[in-house]
């Protein structure tokens, strides 16, 4: 289907000046309860969205935040491991114009420590879960047009050690992203992924204890760490009718990092 521009004269604006790109339309938003799953998640309130968050953390911070944005966030408990919790979320959404697919775990074991539990929670999580979200999802995306962002990772493109469980279900992610655009796009459902390098998240603290934040903030090529809102502004984007002609692409947010090599 076509999509009908989101407004006639240009877009409206609230009184901090941010345009509306989605008023009138409503977000699913995986993992949104704290790091990139809560930017993106209150970005899209800030720019008119109906938010609908889902975690298995509790998500009242993140609602009581949104309070006052021209959108709203309504927090639904979800793990996406499980179909009929996403289905749930759907369900409490009613359409589905954007699903953004964040939720997300990490295991930094190398492989003779990786055991089959710790591989399969990766894997379900981070992989089988979006597969639930977007299957859930897919009726209400194809009838609105709508569009599915997935948080990928600059480790599906360049890794480290300990990181097999972590960057296999990356890759799989950015696979994913361009087999449904492929298979949704005659329904008129765009598919891309975002793909963070180092951010500031309580998933990365851990790394930036005991003086490591500048040896990190070297692998960039623009001297600094990323930020939460850094993923978040961009998923907002491709989201939108800005980014109507964007589909099945991956798309580095990582300072240059990988540029560096």
């Amino acid at each position: 289907m076509t999509r009908q521009p989101i407004s006639d004269g240009g877009d409206t604006t609230d009184p901090s000046g941010r345009e509306q790109w989605f008023d009138g339309r409503t977000a699913i938003v995986t993992g949104a309860s704290r790091g990139i799953g809560r930017a993106c998640a209150l970005t899209l309130a800030e720019r008119g969205a109906r938010v609908v968050a889902g975690d298995v953390i509790d998500c009242t911070d993140l609602v009581e935040t949104a309070g006052g944005l021209p959108g709203e966030v309504r927090a639904v408990d979800a793990d996406v491991r499980e179909p009929a919790d996403l289905e749930a979320v759907v369900d409490v959404a009613g359409r589905v114009d954007v699903l953004v697919n964040n939720a997300g775990v990490v295991a930094r074991e190398p492989i003779d420590e990786l055991t089959p539990e710790k591989w399969h929670r990766v894997i379900e999580t981070n992989l089988t879960g979006a597969y639930n979200a977007v299957r859930a999802a897919r009726e209400p995306l194809c009838e609105s047009g709508g569009v599915i962002v997935t948080i990928s990772s600059l480790l599906s493109h360049v890794t480290y050690p300990k990181r097999v469980a972590y960057s296999s279900s990356k890759g799989g992610l950015d696979a994913m992203t361009r087999a449904l655009a492929a298979e949704l796009g005659p329904d008129g459902v765009r598919a891309n992924a975002v793909n963070p390098g180092f951010i500031r998240t309580e998933m990365t603290r851990e790394h930036l204890e005991g003086g490591n934040e500048d040896a990190f903030r070297e692998k960039t090529a623009i001297d600094r760490l990323g930020d939460p809102a850094d993923v978040a502004d961009a998923v907002a984007f491709l989201a939108s009718d800005h980014a109507a002609f964007i589909s099945g692409e991956t798309v580095l947010i990582d300072g240059g990092q990988a540029a560096l090599g």
